[in-house]
């Protein structure tokens, strides 16, 4: 299991990308760094899915 504290790094960058691609959603330097962050969280999390990187990177650093 990857450390907490990259998860949470992983996370932070998703959440501030995310918010990024959604007030500029045809930004296109914006929707490179959200891609990032999922790529990031899918290897971290050994998740091939974006959704299932990001909802076990959300328990893993709850948890």
């Amino acid at each position: 299991m990857p450390l907490e504290a990259d998860v949470e790094r992983a996370l932070g960058a998703f959440f501030d990308a995310r918010l990024w691609l959604a007030a500029a959603p045809d930004d296109t330097t914006a929707r490179r760094p959200f891609e990032d962050s999922l790529f990031t969280l899918g290897v971290l999390m050994a998740e091939p899915g974006t959704y299932a990187a990001v909802r076990e990177a959300v328990q893993y650093a709850e948890g």
